[in-house]
C-alpha cells in the first residue's frame, strides 16, 4: 500500500497527467474538454462561496447528531470486529483498498480513457468522480486535524479529543473517498449495477471498524462527506435539481444505520 507520505507526489502526477488529457487533444475536441478546467476553478470558488451561515447551521446540527450517536461506538465497535472472519474479512480487506491512495490511480486512469471517447456523459462522470475525490479529501483532512479524535487502536476511549494533536480518526478518510468515488456514477447512470456500487462504499466503512481504524461515528461522518461532496459536484455539472439524494442515519438499541435515498423522477 501507498504510504501517506507518498499521497501528494501521486496526486501531481495525476494533475499532470489531467492536465495533459484535457489540453493536448485535437483541435476539434479541445474546446469542449475545456469545460473540465473550467469546473476545476469555477467549483472551488463556488465551494468557498457556500459557506454561509446556513452551511455552518448544518455542520453544527450534524455535529450534534454525531453526538447522541456516539455512545452506541464502542458496542458496535466490538460487534463489528466480533463478526470480522472468513469471507466477510476478504472481502472488508479487498473493499478497504476503495478508500485508500491505492484508489488515485485507477481513478485518474478511468477518466484518462473517457478522454479517448465521444461520451460527454462518461467523461463528465469520470471527472466528477476524480473531483470529488480531491475534494472530500480536502474536506476531510481539515476536519481531521481541527477535531483531534484519538482512533479506537489508541485504547484512549471513545471521548479522547486533542485538536491539532495528530489524532485524525474523526471523519474517516478512507470512507469518505469511496463514497465520493462511486456517488457520482450512480447519478450519472441510475441503475441497479451502480447501485451496487455502493456495496463496495460500504464495506471501505465497516472494514475501517473492523480494523480499529476509526468509531463508526466517523465512518457515518466520512459517508456523509463523501455523499454529499460528489452530490454537490454532480449537480453542478448536471444543472440537476436538488433533493434527489438524501442520507438519513437512524440508531436504534441494537444497530445503528445509513439510509441514502435516491429520487429518480
Amino acid at each position: 500500500m501507498i504510504p501517506q507520505r507518498g499521497l501528494y507526489p501521486t496526486l501531481s502526477v495525476a494533475a499532470i497527467l489531467l492536465l495533459q488529457g484535457v489540453l493536448y487533444t485535437p483541435a476539434s475536441t479541445a474546446q469542449e474538454r475545456q469545460r473540465f478546467l473550467h469546473w476545476a476553478y469555477e467549483d472551488a470558488g463556488a465551494l468557498v462561496q457556500s459557506a454561509n451561515p446556513r452551511a455552518l447551521l448544518y455542520a453544527v446540527g450534524s455535529v450534534a447528531m454525531l453526538a447522541s450517536l456516539s455512545p452506541l461506538d464502542p458496542s458496535f465497535l466490538e460487534e463489528v470486529q466480533g463478526g470480522y472472519s472468513g469471507g466477510l474479512a476478504t472481502y472488508l480487506d479487498a473493499t478497504n483498498e476503495l478508500g485508500g491512495p491505492l484508489a488515485i490511480a485507477p481513478v485518474v486512469s478511468l477518466f484518462i480513457v473517457s478522454l479517448a471517447t465521444d461520451n460527454p456523459r462518461f467523461q463528465d462522470a469520470a471527472f466528477t468522480s476524480l473531483q470529488a475525490l480531491a475534494y472530500s479529501a480536502a474536506i476531510t483532512t481539515g476536519f481531521k486535524n481541527i477535531i483531534g479524535r484519538f482512533r479506537p487502536e489508541a485504547d484512549a476511549g471513545a471521548y479522547r479529543f486533542a485538536p491539532f494533536s495528530g489524532n485524525r480518526s474523526l471523519p474517516s478518510g478512507h470512507t469518505s473517498a469511496a463514497f465520493a468515488i462511486v456517488t457520482p456514477w450512480v447519478l450519472y447512470y441510475p441503475n441497479v449495477a451502480t447501485y451496487g456500487l455502493f456495496a463496495l462504499s460500504a464495506g471501505t466503512a465497516v472494514a475501517r471498524i473492523a480494523l480499529d481504524k476509526h468509531w463508526p461515528t466517523d465512518v457515518f461522518a466520512g459517508a456523509a462527506i463523501g455523499v454529499l461532496t460528489a452530490r454537490w459536484l454532480t449537480r453542478r455539472h448536471q444543472g440537476a435539481d436538488s433533493g434527489r439524494l438524501s442520507i438519513t442515519p437512524s440508531a436504534g438499541p441494537e444497530s445503528v444505520s445509513l439510509t441514502l435515498r435516491l429520487r429518480l423522477d
